[in-house]
């Protein structure tokens, strides 16, 4: 009996003992401790901005060629030189669109102007960075928003677009990918004049 008090004795005084080693890591300094840095897309695609740019300009087809010849409409890039048919508003003006007249092609073609942006086209044209450079499907999925995010900021809203565009020519290169006979465009340098 007298060993088993002893036994436990020495068993209290370990664990109180080893107490003293715990350490208390303050809320979002854990990375400093673990290596593991939080996912920024914004930051992500802010410095990848420049690289995703010059890749999308390089690749660029011209319209004419891609929208005429036999492209399977996935996202690729295009670079394009049209007059604004019209401007589309919709989504309380969140998601505004430019219809372009693009010369040989039947269909519509839309580019986007923000705020808001459907797909992942831009994500998904350019090489500087794949899904295995991220850790799952949602950093993969929150940096082509971020990176759309980016061109609403860097491109879009700098032209302050609205009503008054229809009739002028734009000149872009963008992601481009296609349902039906419609295109849509994402643009990752535009111009109007």
């Amino acid at each position: 009996m007298k060993k088993t008090i002893a036994f436990m004795l020495v068993c209290a005084m370990a664990m109180l003992s080893l107490t003293g080693c715990v350490k208390i890591i303050d809320k979002g300094t854990e990375g400093e401790y673990t290596g593991e840095v939080a996912f920024d897309a914004a930051a992500d695609s802010s410095s990848d901005w420049e690289q995703v740019v010059t890749e999308i300009t390089e690749k660029a087809v011209e319209a004419a060629d891609l929208l005429g010849g036999d492209w399977d409409g996935k996202a690729a890039a295009i670079k394009v030189t049209a007059p604004v048919k019209e401007f589309e508003s919709k989504a309380n003006g969140k998601k505004n669109a430019l219809i372009l007249d693009v010369e040989g092609f039947d269909g519509t073609v839309k580019v986007q102007v923000g705020s808001i942006y459907s797909g992942t086209d831009v994500r998904d044209v350019q090489s500087v960075k794949n899904f295995e450079s991220f850790t799952n499907q949602t950093e993969w999925s929150q940096y082509a928003k971020a990176l759309n995010a980016e061109l609403d900021a860097q491109v879009v809203s700098v032209l302050g677009i609205d009503e008054s565009v229809a009739g002028k020519t734009v000149t872009l290169v963008g992601a481009v990918s296609k349902s039906g006979d419609e295109v849509t465009i994402t643009p990752v340098s535009m111009t109007i004049e």
